[in-house]
């Protein structure tokens, strides 16, 4: 019986020297955000949104190729695609998203200042998943991207 005590004793011992380390092993997989937008305050209310009150990981991009570039290299568990950018238009990437092996599974949160229902109609057509118009609260954003979360 003692034997058992003391192997329970070293068990007990090393789970709490090491719990950070075995807390991080079996933690889930932190979601990740790739986040492309020309306008550098909309990159950062987004990133801050996401990284403090939704514990999302977030990437950033401010044109489309580069965007797309990243896209590619992080697979990311969503993209949030702002629709005028400074060298390719938003749709323009989304359709290239949506053509390439490794990222047409990806989800596609339009983030613009487009309301037109022709303009959404065309985002969904080309295959987003989801639409928020500019100006847009932060709190409603991060509801947003996590239900898409939730559902990939």
């Amino acid at each position: 019986m003692k034997f058992a005590k003391n192997k329970k004793d070293r068990i007990n011992k090393f789970i709490r020297r090491n719990y950070m380390n075995i807390f991080k092993f079996f933690r889930p997989h932190k979601k990740q955000v790739l986040v492309i937008d020309d306008d550098d305050s909309i990159r950062r209310q987004v990133s801050f949104r996401l990284e403090k009150h939704e514990n999302i990981t977030v990437f950033k991009a401010k044109n489309g190729k580069n965007g797309f570039n990243s896209a590619l290299e992080k697979k990311p568990d969503l993209i949030i695609l702002d629709w005028i950018l400074p060298d390719i238009l938003g749709p323009a990437v989304l359709k290239k998203l949506k053509e390439a092996a490794i990222t047409k599974n990806i989800p596609v949160l339009m983030l613009t200042g487009k309301d037109k229902i022709g303009d959404i109609e065309d985002a969904f057509r080309l295959g987003a998943e989801g639409y928020l118009t500019k100006p847009f609260q932060l709190k409603k954003l991060g509801e947003k991207v996590t239900d898409m979360l939730a559902f990939e």
